[in-house]
């Protein structure tokens, strides 16, 4: 009897994982102006790190041999485990003492499942018209 039941619950719990869908994790994109030729990025900072982060800058489009030219910077975040972590990105020149422009602060969630929820944002620092990007979360 004891020989049935080891082979039984191996099978059941086979079958109730097969049951299960894996939950793929949310991303989080986040895009900004940006113009890297004045020395100004966006740098990322968390208070957790719960997020890997990539960064993709595409230049506006402009005639040939201008220079100087601004663009978009998209800042891409995928949970790696779950908590609430404050982000925090900053429009800075990144060598040491660099000149810091303005900030926009995240606060978010994530479950268990690594699905992601906006749990407050605001911004501040030296443009006074600086907005908050709503996050894409997908």
């Amino acid at each position: 009897m004891k020989k049935l039941i080891i082979p039984v619950l191996a099978i059941a719990l086979i079958l109730a994982a097969c049951g299960k869908e894996a939950v793929k994790p949310q991303t989080v994109s986040i895009t900004l102006d940006s113009n890297p030729t004045t020395g100004f990025s966006w740098q990322v900072s968390q208070s957790e790190e719960l997020f890997s982060v990539e960064t993709e800058y595409i230049e506006d489009k402009h005639e040939e041999g201008m220079v100087g030219v601004g663009g978009k910077e998209t800042i891409t975040l995928t949970p790696v485990k779950a908590g609430k972590t404050e982000v925090t990105l900053t429009y800075a020149r990144p060598w040491e003492g660099g000149e810091q422009a303005d900030q926009i602060v995240y606060v978010f969630n994530i479950d268990k499942n690594l699905q992601v929820e906006t749990v407050d944002s605001y911004s501040m620092g030296v443009n006074e018209t600086l907005s908050t990007p709503e996050p894409e979360i997908k």
